[in-house]
């Protein structure tokens, strides 16, 4: 296995507001403390995320109505696709035995792909359906659920579905288009990665198990834990995840506007 931080620390991937609320919190007391390099690193991390929500900002603003027609034909065929993709699942389990372990695991699977049902995603605008698209194949593909899918016979409706999320992405995004969904997640990826990097900075200054340093670095990490605990709450409700005002840290109803300040 490659040693990359996201496989060797158990943290879940932040939303980007969440990244953001707890770096700050992470650069105040790495100034407090007279962490110079960790004060530079998140000041980096947080430039950097900063953009990243400038980013996601301009890609959920985008209009239904800038779409081409191809787009809105393809946004039906997604919507049948995700329908038969539960629908097929739904079959499965109300042809399983009484106590059949297949029918359990199928169950807790539709909660998480759909948590609000199909209709939640078939009635998103095109940019949230592509995104809920995006993670509903990321979950199938992993190795649990790849497996699963296979012994439901639901192999056909996955390969459609991936199918249609390439000709769905690239209708939205348009020929030649500047932005991309593809340029939002790799901003993503690297802001998530930069988070990590601090983690690790922390855990190299501080890394024995001595009181002194379980203190230093549980009082470092404690604003990133506790957004970690709080994903894994919303995972564990089978709930979407919220993400909050990076520097508030309250719930975010709506994508932030065009103009402001700034994904175990």
């Amino acid at each position: 296995m490659e040693p990359f931080l996201d496989a060797l620390f158990r943290l879940y991937t932040f939303s980007t507001g969440r990244r953001l609320f707890a770096l700050h919190q992470v650069r105040k007391l790495a100034l407090a403390s007279g962490l110079t390099d960790l004060v530079v690193h998140t000041g980096n991390a947080i430039a950097y995320d900063t953009d990243t929500r400038a980013l996601e900002a301009r890609w959920a603003g985008r209009k239904q109505s800038t779409f081409s027609p191809e787009a809105k034909q393809l946004d039906i065929y997604v919507d049948a696709a995700l329908g038969a993709l539960r629908d097929g699942a739904d079959a499965q389990i109300r042809a399983c035995a009484p106590g059949d372990p297949i029918a359990d695991a199928a169950l807790k699977m539709l909660d998480v792909l759909f948590p609000k049902g199909v209709g939640a995603i078939t009635t998103l605008g095109f940019v949230d359906e592509l995104a809920e698209v995006n993670r509903i194949l990321e979950r199938v593909n992993e190795p649990d659920y790849k497996a699963l899918v296979t012994e439901l016979g639901l192999t056909r409706q996955v390969a459609r579905l991936m199918t249609l999320e390439g000709q769905y992405r690239a209708a939205i995004e348009g020929p030649g288009g500047t932005l991309t969904y593809a340029t939002v997640k790799d901003a993503r990826t690297k802001g998530q990665s930069l988070m990590l990097q601090a983690v690790a900075m922390i855990l190299g200054k501080y890394p024995s198990d001595s009181e002194a340093d379980r203190k230093a670095r549980g009082a470092l990490l404690s604003p990133i834990l506790v957004q970690n605990e709080a994903i894994r709450r919303y995972l564990r409700d089978r709930k979407p995840i919220e993400d909050v005002n990076p520097e508030t840290g309250e719930i975010e109803q709506t994508p932030p506007a065009q103009d402001a300040t700034q994904t175990p």
